[in-house]
């Protein structure tokens, strides 16, 4: 089942809000998109093929399709996905992202643009005026550009075959940290069929991130979620996300947000400006 929700529609831009629980992993009829389309998630995680490149979708990545390309998704069956889509015309990409915007790209997301992506998305639900959504989705859009260039791993040198091999094994691994945020290095190195010592080595290659700092990032979006949805006992979401404790919890969204998650909590309720 598909449920899209109209949220805002302004110069150049829309705002959708998505969820999707399927029944079957097989993928969609491809579409052909007619616009750019900036795929952030707010819980789940998917794979998204745009052309012929395939990636893993969840709340850290991030997706852009460009125009005339045909993008299908593959969703894990009976888990409700939930993203936020953003479509930006040709004309105000081009002014994001230069003359020649990228026809298909992961973008990586850390805290900060979490927490900004949330912060549009409930200004929009409590009727921001169009003016203020298109500023606050450009600053998005072009904060999401900057980090890909800053920090876009470097490429691992060696064969396509190989490449290719690791990519599909961190995609796994990443799928199982969704469905297991308590899973060690050992145990996902385990479950995979490589040594602790290589898994560890080719998530960094692949992501840029160790393995640790990647499933914090994933805890701490979930905790802005739980944040959001009214959940203010912090020693408690901190034991259900798997940190070591309600200080290990405030570091961790501090350092991924620059806030604390009383802070945070403060921001997505009170309407800015």
């Amino acid at each position: 089942m598909r449920t899209v929700t109209n949220l805002a529609t302004g110069d150049g831009f829309s705002l959708e809000r998505v969820r999707i629980r399927a029944e079957s992993e097989t993928w969609s009829p491809p579409e052909v998109a007619t616009a750019y389309r900036v795929v952030l998630v707010r819980s789940g995680a998917f794979r998204a093929r745009v052309d012929d490149q395939v990636l893993l979708a969840d709340p850290a990545l991030a997706y852009l399709g460009g125009v005339g390309q045909e993008l299908s998704i593959a969703h894990r069956p009976g888990i409700e996905d939930i993203c936020t889509a953003v479509t930006c015309s040709p004309g105000l990409m081009r002014e994001l992202a230069g003359d020649e915007p990228p026809r298909a790209a992961a973008l990586p997301v850390n805290g900060r643009l979490a927490l900004a992506h949330r912060l549009l998305v409930s200004r929009a639900g409590k009727g921001a005026d169009s003016p203020e959504l298109a500023e606050m989705v450009i600053g998005l859009m072009g904060d999401l550009f900057e980090a890909r260039n800053r920090a876009h791993p470097a490429r691992a040198r060696g064969r396509a075959a190989t490449l290719a091999r690791r990519r599909a094994l961190v995609e796994s691994v990443r799928t199982l940290i969704a469905d297991d945020l308590s899973a060690s290095l050992r145990d996902l190195a385990r479950r995979v069929g490589w040594s602790p010592y290589h898994l560890s080595r080719a998530f960094r290659q692949v992501t840029g991130m160790t393995l640790t700092a990647y499933r914090n990032r994933i805890r701490t979006m979930r905790a802005l979620e739980a944040i959001e949805a009214g959940h203010d006992d912090l020693a408690a979401l901190a034991a259900d996300l798997g940190f070591a404790d309600h200080a290990h919890l405030t570091r961790t969204i501090r350092g991924e947000c620059g806030l604390t998650p009383v802070a945070v909590r403060r921001m997505l309720a009170v309407p800015s400006g």
